[in-house]
């Protein structure tokens, strides 16, 4: 790769792209692409709530409106007062999503592999093995991310250099909590029964 590529981002991708014939409208329809799976995504997340959920309802119309300028109005509002940092910013959200994902995949798991609250639905055992493994396996990446030297949120404290940083005690105390609370909440979410 080139010197700069773990500087690359959002704003930039496309120059890459340049000596592929037809690679920036190909990056272009696949940026637009995930943008529309994540409006559609959230459209349907917004009527599902509003309507089972709140019991609120809405024209289709207005409630797709409704849910989209929500998704969308603090990217452009961001994007707006901070054009310098957008790589750094999309950056820090894909790192913050992953380490959430945990929180609604786990549960997910327990609930669809849960014969309570499934009933004959229920997948067969090999099937709940495979996917409480997944739920694990996603948690445990993410932990490991999370202090990585070079990809983590703590991980400036294992690199070279790290010895140097202030405060590095409390930043040491943070990560061990939130590890310890990361690992807790991920057994204790599989572990608790499911009440009726």
């Amino acid at each position: 790769g080139t010197g700069n590529a773990s500087e690359v981002g959002l704003t930039d991708f496309c120059d890459y792209f340049k000596g592929l014939k037809g690679g920036c409208v190909l990056w272009g329809i696949a940026l637009l692409a995930a943008g529309q799976s994540s409006a559609i995504t959230t459209t349907f997340t917004g009527q599902y709530v509003m309507d089972g959920f709140l019991d609120v309802r809405l024209p289709t119309w207005l409630r797709a409106t409704a849910t989209r300028l929500l998704a969308i109005a603090p990217c452009v509002l961001v994007s707006v007062l901070l054009p310098d940092r957008l790589n750094q910013l999309v950056n820090f959200v894909n790192s913050a999503l992953a380490l959430l994902l945990p929180f609604a995949f786990t549960p997910l798991v327990k609930y669809t592999t849960s014969v309570e609250y499934m009933g004959r639905f229920a997948p067969p055992r090999w099937e709940q093995l495979l996917l409480k493994s997944a739920a694990f396996a996603v948690y445990f990446i993410n932990a490991i991310s999370l202090s990585a030297p070079g990809g983590g949120f703590f991980g400036f404290l294992f690199e070279e250099g790290g010895n140097d940083v202030q405060y590095k005690g409390l930043l040491w105390l943070l990560m061990i909590a939130i590890q310890s609370f990361y690992l807790w909440w991920n057994i204790n979410c599989m572990r608790t029964p499911i009440s009726q």
